[in-house]
C-alpha cells in the first residue's frame, strides 16, 4: 500500500472535483495519511467528511500492492451512498489511465478496479443504513451517530467481522446526543483503546472559517460561540448561526454532544443522583473526628432477582421502607419488578432491578408474592394495561387493592410517570445504581407531541427491551406518597445506640474499640442515606 507521504503526493498530482484541482484542508491532509486499524472522526456539518474519506479509499486502492480488497461504505440514506461512488468516479475519470488502475465496472452505488495483475478486482461498494456483511476488507461508516442508536449498535457488530481477514474501520458522523455506540466509542477511551480520534469543527473548514490559522492563533475553541462566529465565520456559517438556536448550531457545526437532542432525560441529570458518577464527588475524605480515609460515594448495585433481594435486604442500609413498581410483559418485551427504598432523609435509593425475559405470569407474580410477604413493602404500583390485567387483579385479591394499585398505561398516565421521575432527578432525590443498562434506558426515553397538545413517551426497542426497567422505575416512584420522610432519624438512632450501651454496661463495661466500631457504623449508614 502507498506510504501516508504517497497517498497525500498522489492527491496533490490528481484529485480534481468539478474538473478543478481539490484543496484539501489541514485536517483532511492528515486524515488521508493516516493507516490506523480504527479511525473515529467528531465532524461539523458540511466539513468535507464523505468527499475526503471517499478519496482515501480510492487512493489507497490505486496502490500496485492492493489485490482482490473490497471497501464497504454504508450512509444514512441511499443519495448519501450514491454520492460516495460519484465522488470515486468523477475522481477517476479525470485522472489518466496510466497514473490509475482500468475501471472493471461501475454503477451508482458499486465501482470496481482492474487490480495490476489483469486477473482480480478490487471494488467500492457503497449501501444505505444496512449491516455489511459477506465482503472482508476495509468498513466506512458515515453519519453514524443519525442511524438510531439501536440500529447503529447493529450496523457496527455486523461491521466488526468483515475486518478479522485484513482491513479497518472508520467511523464518521456529527453528533446526535449522548446515547448510542457512536457516542461510547467517542468517548469512552478506556472500553475502545484502539480508535484514532478526529473532532472537525467548524473553524477548521476553509469554507465556513475565513482564516484556519489565524483562529487557532487566537484560540478559537476558548471562545463563547457568538464569537467565535463574529470573528472567523464565512457568510454563510453566519447565516447558519442566525438560522438555528445556539444549541443545534453547537451541535451541527461545533461537534458539542447535546442530550436534548434525543432524550427527555439527560445523562447528566442521572449521572447527578448516581454515587460514584457525580462531577462534584470526591473519591476519599477523612472521616470527621478520625485520621482515616473513607469511601464518601460508593456505587449503588441494585439485586438481580428476588432471591437475592431477601437474602441481601437491610433496613439501615436500603431503607426501612420499600416500594415497588412491576412493569408486566410475556414474550416481546422483559417483565421487570423495580424495589425503591425511602430512606429517612427523604432520599430514594435502588435496592432490586429484577428483569424477568420470557418467564409465565405465574412465575412472575411468585416473585412479586415473595417480595411483599417478606419484606416490608408500603405500596406498589402495577402495570395493569392489556395483559397486566388479570395479573393486577389475582395480586390485589391477595394483598387488597390500596397495598398494591393499578395503573394503567395511557397517555395521561405516562406523561405522569415521566414527569415525575424526571422531576425527583432534578432535584436530586435519587441514589441510583451504577447501571449503564439501566441509564441507558432513562436516555432512550424521548418526549414526542402529539396533533392534541399532549405529549408521547417512547424509546425505541432493541436487544435489550423497551425502556422496560424506566417504566418499572417510574411505577415505583409513583408508589412512594409524597410526604414520607422520616423525622429526626439522626436523635432517634443517638438515643438508641444509647439505650443499648447504658443495657449492656449493666453484664460488662463497653471497649472503646466497640466504641469506635459503632461510630464507625453510624457514619457508614449516615453516609450512604447522604445524612453526612
Amino acid at each position: 500500500m502507498f506510504s501516508p507521504d504517497q497517498v497525500l503526493r498522489y492527491a496533490d498530482a490528481f484529485l480534481k472535483y468539478n474538473e478543478k484541482p481539490v484543496e484539501l484542508d489541514p485536517w483532511q491532509e492528515i486524515f488521508l495519511k493516516d493507516q490506523s486499524l480504527f479511525i473515529i472522526l467528531l465532524k461539523g456539518r458540511q466539513e468535507g467528511f464523505s468527499f475526503a474519506v471517499a478519496a482515501k479509499k480510492f487512493i489507497e486502492f490505486q496502490s500496485p500492492d492492493v489485490v482482490n480488497m473490497t471497501v464497504q461504505f454504508v450512509s444514512y440514506n441511499l443519495m448519501d451512498a450514491v454520492d460516495k461512488i460519484r465522488y470515486i468516479s468523477m475522481m477517476a475519470h479525470s485522472i489518466p489511465e496510466k497514473h490509475r488502475k482500468k475501471i472493471a465496472y461501475e454503477t451508482k452505488t458499486s465501482i470496481e478496479f482492474w487490480d495490476k495483475n489483469g486477473k482480480t478486482t478490487s471494488r467500492l461498494v457503497s449501501i444505505a443504513c444496512r449491516p455489511p456483511r459477506g465482503k472482508p476488507g476495509d468498513v466506512v461508516l458515515d453519519e453514524c451517530a443519525i442511524y438510531g442508536s439501536n440500529k447503529a449498535r447493529m450496523i457496527y457488530t455486523a461491521a466488526l467481522p468483515s475486518i478479522t481477514r485484513g482491513g479497518t474501520i472508520t467511523i464518521g458522523s456529527t453528533p446526535m446526543g449522548k446515547i448510542g455506540i457512536f457516542y461510547d466509542i467517542y468517548t469512552d477511551k478506556k472500553n475502545y483503546p484502539d480508535y484514532v480520534r478526529y473532532t472537525v469543527p467548524w473553524w477548521h473548514s476553509k469554507a465556513l472559517c475565513r482564516s484556519i490559522e489565524e483562529a487557532k492563533a487566537a484560540a478559537v475553541k476558548n471562545m463563547e460561540t457568538e464569537e467565535r462566529v463574529r470573528r472567523f465565520g464565512t457568510k454563510i456559517l453566519k447565516q447558519e448561526f442566525t438560522a438555528l438556536d445556539l444549541q443545534s448550531f453547537q451541535q451541527e457545526y461545533e461537534c458539542v454532544f447535546i442530550d436534548s437532542a434525543e432524550s427527555y432525560i439527560s445523562l447528566d441529570l442521572i449521572y447527578a443522583n448516581t454515587p460514584g458518577m457525580r462531577e462534584n464527588d470526591r473519591a476519599t475524605e477523612l472521616a470527621e473526628g478520625e485520621g482515616e480515609p473513607y469511601e464518601t460515594d460508593i456505587e449503588i448495585h441494585a439485586f438481580k432477582t428476588a432471591d437475592d433481594l431477601l437474602a441481601g435486604y437491610e433496613p439501615e442500609i436500603h431503607g426501612p421502607h420499600l416500594f415497588l413498581g412491576y412493569d408486566v410483559a410475556r414474550r416481546r418485551d422483559a417483565a421487570v419488578i423495580f424495589v425503591l427504598g425511602q430512606l429517612p432523609n427523604g432520599k430514594k435509593r435502588s435496592v432490586a432491578n429484577i428483569e424477568m425475559i420470557n418467564q409465565t405470569f405465574e412465575y412472575q407474580r411468585d416473585q412479586i408474592r415473595k417480595i411483599m410477604k417478606s419484606l416490608p413493602v408500603v405500596r406498589g404500583c402495577i402495570d395493569q394495561t392489556g395483559q397486566g390485567e388479570d395479573t393486577t387483579e389475582t395480586l390485589q385479591r391477595e394483598f387488597t387493592a390500596t397495598r398494591l394499585e393499578g395503573v394503567e398505561f395511557n397517555i395521561q398516565s405516562k406523561d405522569e410517570l415521566a414527569r415525575g421521575a424526571r422531576e425527583g432527578l432534578e432535584k436530586r432525590e435519587f441514589i441510583l445504581q451504577n447501571d449503564s443498562k439501566f441509564h441507558r434506558q432513562i436516555h432512550s426515553i424521548k418526549r414526542i407531541p402529539t396533533s392534541g397538545g399532549a405529549f408521547r413517551y417512547d424509546s425505541e426497542r432493541d436487544d435489550q427491551g423497551h425502556a422496560d426497567s424506566f417504566w418499572a422505575w417510574a411505577l415505583a416512584n409513583y408508589a412512594i406518597p409524597k410526604q414520607n420522610a422520616i423525622k429526626g432519624f439522626y436523635e432517634q438512632y443517638r438515643e438508641n445506640r444509647e439505650k443499648k450501651r447504658i443495657a449492656g454496661s449493666k453484664g460488662k463495661d463497653d471497649s472503646a474499640e466497640a466504641g469506635r466500631q459503632r461510630s464507625k457504623s453510624l457514619n457508614r449508614v449516615l453516609r450512604e442515606w447522604g445524612m453526612k
